[in-house]
This record gives C-alpha cells, sequence and structure tokens, in this order.
C-alpha cells in the first residue's frame, strides 16, 4: 500500500511539472465588451452593436458587430427625407486598438464586412461608458466612421533640405493640473494615421439614445 502511494504522489508531481505556468495562470489584459440595442431621440428604428476587444502587446485584438433597421448609419436628418424600404445596414469589423480612462473605453479597427461596399475598409472608432449594474445611469455609447488617409506631399521647409518639423510631436498638457492627460499634437504627415482620430476620454459627448443591453469595461 505504502509503494502505491508514493507512486501516485509522484505522478502528481510530474504533472505538476508538465503544465506550464502560462496555461494555469494566464493574467488578462484591459477589455472592453458588450451588447447594447438602442433607439435614436430622432426616430424608433432600432440599432445594435455587440462588440468585444482585449488588449495586448501589439494593441488590441477583438471584433465589433453594427446593426441599423435605418438603412443608412450616416442619415442626417436635416437633409431631406429618409429613403423608404431602405435595407438593414450592418457591418463587422476587426478592432486593433483599445484604451481605457476609467469607466470608458475607446476602441478602433477597419470595416472588414458591409451591406453597403463602400464601407469595406473604412475606419469606425466606437466609444463606451461603463456605469455599473443597477445604477440610475445608464450606459453609454457613441461612434463614427472615418475615411482612411490618402499618402500625399509632406510639408518640408524649401531652404533646408533636411527639415524634418513635419515628423515631430509633442503633448499639450496644463502645468497647473498635476493629473492632466493633455492633448496629443495633430500628425499631418498624409496617410501615416492608422485610424480615426482619438481624443481625451473625458471629453466624448454621448448622443440621446434609448437602450437596453450590457457593457463591461475592465482594465
Amino acid at each position: 500500500m505504502k509503494t502505491i502511494t508514493c507512486v501516485a504522489i509522484f505522478a502528481l508531481f510530474v504533472i505538476g511539472i508538465a503544465i506550464p505556468p502560462s496555461a494555469s495562470a494566464r493574467v488578462s489584459g484591459p477589455t472592453a465588451n458588450g451588447i447594447y440595442r438602442f433607439v435614436m431621440s430622432d426616430d424608433d428604428l432600432s440599432k445594435t452593436v455587440e462588440f468585444s476587444a482585449t488588449g495586448d502587446e501589439r494593441g488590441a485584438t477583438g471584433q465589433m458587430t453594427f446593426r441599423d433597421l435605418s438603412g443608412n448609419p450616416e442619415y442626417d436628418p436635416d437633409g431631406g427625407d429618409r429613403p423608404k424600404d431602405a435595407p438593414e445596414f450592418y457591418m463587422t469589423a476587426d478592432l486593433d486598438s483599445l484604451k481605457i480612462e476609467n469607466n470608458r473605453a475607446v476602441m478602433g479597427g477597419t470595416i472588414r464586412d458591409s451591406s453597403i461596399q463602400s464601407y469595406i475598409g473604412r475606419w469606425v472608432q466606437l466609444v463606451v461608458e461603463d456605469n455599473g449594474d443597477g445604477s440610475e445611469r445608464p450606459d453609454q455609447l457613441s461612434w463614427c466612421f472615418c475615411q482612411p488617409e490618402a499618402s500625399g506631399w509632406v510639408p518640408q521647409d524649401a531652404e533646408d533640405p533636411r527639415d524634418d518639423g513635419a515628423w515631430s510631436s509633442w503633448w499639450a498638457t496644463d502645468a497647473e493640473v498635476k493629473d492632466d492627460q493633455g492633448i496629443q499634437s495633430v500628425n499631418i504627415i498624409p496617410g501615416n494615421s492608422r485610424g480615426c482620430r482619438t481624443f481625451p476620454l473625458s471629453t466624448y459627448d454621448f448622443p440621446e439614445v434609448r437602450g437596453e443591453g450590457q457593457i463591461q469595461v475592465q482594465q
């Protein structure tokens, strides 16, 4: 009996060595995910956003799906009547960036599939706010679509062939506010951007919507 016990203990010891630490205790990065169904204040047509993004050493990985029964995600109510019987708009995007500040997250990526062909290849940005379960303040979200930049002329001093000022960048901060995260200088190199322009998350406004669902943001 003693021999059998020793063999069993040895077998468990070997199994414990065989399992790599990364498989048994993997540390997760920042994440943002959720599904939200809502209608805008100027119409009663349902929209749905479903997303999941995880930050990693390369930026982020994830996917976003957007559906809009209005048929046009960038419809301007001041531009005329809404087209009748427009087919449902949908798009899916691969997310490659994620930034989190407190209970807000901004993520961006490239549209890979869409019911409107011209949207494929465009950039999309999603901003969400997680207000927790049971809060009187509902979760919020905002989004935008952006056209990729075309390459072009790089500004340069004609009298100085070594001028590289256009490549410089900086952060503008309030010297009297210790925790001010500041605003980054605008990138003026054509075709150098990799997504929609981002701003400090505290500066984003959210549209008035009536919705339901759950958004989770975790650093």
